[in-house]
């Protein structure tokens, strides 16, 4: 009776076999149907956006972004980050700047569309709390700056990042 846990467990890797085989064979590139939650900006005949990824500190563009970056890439669509802080809470934040500038690079997203900024009120460590209002003010710059049409983040932070979407 103990096998009988082992029937499904076949189940689920024949699934997700015949499920990989499908995409790979695929001639086309595999990916979303269109959504009308991400439509082309109405500007003239241009049919890419300007995004920037918000993010709380160096290594959040590979954790959570990867995905979507290579996505937004592959439709065409210039993406910006902004890096609020370096992650300088263990005392390594010029080595996870470099990370993230080398990750960035990876990825093809320019280095002159990355920003990390070091600000005294937006320091990284598990008991600092930041401004908002100063995180709204700061990322406002970069979307005037960069003619931002979305704006994307992740609140899984411990800064609790809040989410902006134009």
């Amino acid at each position: 009776m103990a096998w009988i846990w082992m029937v499904p467990a076949a189940g689920a890797v024949l699934l997700w076999a015949v499920s990989l085989g499908r995409i790979l064979s695929s001639p086309e590139p595999y990916s979303l149907p269109p959504s009308t939650r991400f439509p082309p900006p109405l500007r003239g005949d241009r049919r890419s956006r300007n995004v920037l990824l918000v993010l709380a500190h160096p290594d959040d563009e590979s954790m959570f972004f990867t995905p979507t970056i290579l996505f937004l890439k592959s439709k065409g669509h210039s993406i910006h980050i902004l890096c609020i802080s370096l992650g300088n809470a263990d005392g390594l934040g010029d080595t996870r700047k470099a990370e993230l500038y080398n990750a960035c690079s990876a990825l093809k997203i320019p280095a002159d569309q990355v920003t990390v900024l070091d600000h005294q009120k937006l320091q990284d460590g598990f008991h600092e709390k930041w401004d908002h209002g100063l995180l709204a003010e700061l990322t406002m710059d970069q979307i005037q700056l960069w003619d931002i049409d979305t704006v994307m983040t992740s609140s899984q932070s411990s800064h609790e990042l809040p989410t902006i979407i134009l």
